[in-house]
């Protein structure tokens, strides 16, 4: 057990550092994806200006509820766009105005969405190095203990314990590699809805 541990953790942390070799970024992210942390409006939108109802958008319910119905990953885009569509052929002479208000609506929600995503993983990058940190002394406390006979019921507890960290480090490893695509797809899902609505504006 004690030598499984040992090459488990010592690849582990080899894999790790490998794997932080790009030389500028968060050293908290724990993604592969480079991290952008904030969006601009200008990045996602080209068209008239919606700085003026992104206090406002939410104080109209059908914006407000359409807003929550097409930022949902789980609605297919096409659905989504078609939604748009609908609701512009229903605003008549006030399109514009309106869809200038969704574009706010489903700039800030989505905006909001993947802050917090980035948040979330800021969060899990720091608990891994911290667990790192705490694979590496019990790595380095195993080995000190080795050779001394008197220590071995000890280093038992020890080896247990780094056995039980590295497969919970590697567990955790495994699930955020799906949570790191997060931000991408909600920047997808954002060109397109924003795509959309400026289509719809023609």
């Amino acid at each position: 057990m004690r030598a499984t541990a040992l090459c488990g953790a010592a690849l582990l942390l080899t894999t790790a550092a490998a794997q932080a070799a790009p030389p500028v970024r968060d050293p908290d992210w724990p993604c592969a994806q480079i991290k952008v942390p904030l969006l601009s409006i200008g990045q996602v939108w080209t068209g008239p200006p919606i700085d003026a109802h992104l206090t406002t958008w939410a104080n109209d319910p059908v914006i407000a509820d359409l807003t929550r119905q097409i930022t949902q990953r789980r609605l297919p885009i096409a659905d989504a766009e078609q939604a748009i569509r609908t609701f512009a052929a229903a605003a008549g002479t006030e399109k514009q105005a309106r869809l200038l208000a969704l574009a706010a609506g489903v700039f800030s929600t989505l905006d909001l969405q993947r802050g917090q995503v980035i948040a979330g993983l800021d969060r899990f990058g720091r608990r891994q190095k911290q667990l790192a940190a705490q694979l590496r002394d019990d790595l380095a406390k195993v080995r000190d203990t080795s050779a001394d006979a008197d220590a071995a019921a000890p280093q038992r507890e020890l080896a247990q314990r780094l056995e039980w960290e590295t497969r919970l480090f590697q567990q955790r490893q495994q699930t955020v590699s799906s949570v790191c695509d997060v931000p991408n797809l909600i920047e997808q899902r954002l060109y397109a809805l924003m795509r959309a609505i400026q289509a719809a504006l023609g």
